[in-house]
């Protein structure tokens, strides 16, 4: 029963390694092929607030910026639209930002 248990675990390992694997290598193929051009772009209006620009780049980064003058308001996780890069100091412009996602 312990060897079948061993097996068994010794399995889901190397099942969840092969998936990690695979996973890594698609992300470099997308990364490859990806275009520059965002997967969504929409100018967001609040009220009581200036436009902002909203933009979902690859690989699944969030950035809010000023229309106007290409700053980045606010850049999020890749992956975690809701959560805030650590570190992230606004101000950047947004032809800054694109060297590093693009």
């Amino acid at each position: 029963m312990q060897s079948t248990t061993n097996a068994r675990q010794a399995a889901h390992e190397a099942a969840l390694a092969s998936a990690e694997r695979t996973l890594h290598q698609a992300h470099k193929f997308a990364a490859l092929h990806a275009t520059t051009k965002p997967l969504f772009e929409k100018l967001m209006r609040r009220p009581g607030s200036r436009p902002v620009l909203v933009r979902i780049v690859f690989p699944g980064v969030l950035l809010v910026c000023d229309p106007a003058t290409g700053e980045v308001l606010a850049r999020s996780m890749p992956g975690q639209l809701q959560q805030l890069l650590p570190g992230f100091v606004p101000g950047a412009s947004l032809a800054d930002d694109n060297k590093e996602t693009g």
